[in-house]
């Protein structure tokens, strides 16, 4: 029995029993509300603790989705337009997801994975291998991410990292070629012609670069490089983002 309800050896009045239990009453009460309160901060507190690691969750797998596919498509040696052209999206799409700036629907994840010769199942799976990242890139190494009987050949230096920021191209024009008319995509792009002559176009400017000559483009601009010449030219460039 606590201590507070011990019987006294002195009789108490109705009055002073009344106060005595009303204090005890509060007291009571007091403790409940205390109790009920902590319990509730610390139910908030694990809420927001499950929401913050099912967001981080969410984020790191959205992470993982793009730069995988991204993997997939180069170590194809596909460009962004081939997949979206087999693959039935638009550049614009693969861009994004591969940039986590969007996550695909599961339909639209299967059809890429198809393109690329992979399965949801592999792709979720520790089955999945990440490409050891390379110091030396060899010719055979390069990526051609035009169409086999292009003209124009852009062969990317890809060494598998899935750090790295910086894309890099070789690119050869055959005489009288052009890339796809008005090329536009977000980032940069900085060149060298190292033999030829080029010629760019940047929405109603055209630009004449001879062997030696540099440019430095925003690739948002729709732009577009010809080879007027019979002659070969070639380039080597650097752009971002790291997708192309």
């Amino acid at each position: 029995m606590p201590e507070n309800h011990k019987p006294s050896s002195t009789t108490k009045s109705k009055a002073e029993t009344a106060v005595t239990d009303s204090d005890n009453i509060e007291n009571d009460v007091d403790s409940v509300d205390d109790k009920d309160a902590d319990d509730v901060d610390i139910e908030i507190d694990n809420i927001d603790d499950d929401e913050l690691n099912d967001s981080e969750t969410d984020e790191s797998l959205k992470e993982d989705i793009g730069k995988k596919i991204n993997q997939l498509r180069l170590a194809k040696g596909y460009s962004q337009r081939k997949l979206a052209k087999l693959s039935g999206l638009t550049n614009t799409s693969i861009s994004s997801i591969e940039r986590n700036k969007v996550s695909p629907a599961v339909n639209t994840l299967k059809a890429i994975l198809t393109v690329l010769g992979s399965d949801l199942t592999t792709f979720f799976s520790d089955e999945w291998k990440e490409p050891k990242a390379r110091v030396i890139v060899t010719p055979k190494d390069l990526l051609e991410l035009n169409e086999p009987h292009s003209k124009v050949s852009l062969k990317q230096v890809y060494n598998c990292s899935r750090t790295r920021n910086l894309g890099f191209l070789i690119e050869t024009y055959q005489p009288n070629s052009s890339t796809e008319e008005k090329i536009a995509h977000e980032g940069e792009e900085i060149g060298t012609v190292i033999e030829g002559k080029i010629i760019i176009r940047i929405e109603d400017s055209t630009y004449l670069l001879n062997q030696g000559d540099s440019y430095v483009i925003d690739t948002i601009q729709p732009h577009t490089f010809i080879n007027p010449t019979d002659s070969i030219t070639r380039i080597v460039s650097a752009h971002t983002p790291t997708t192309y």
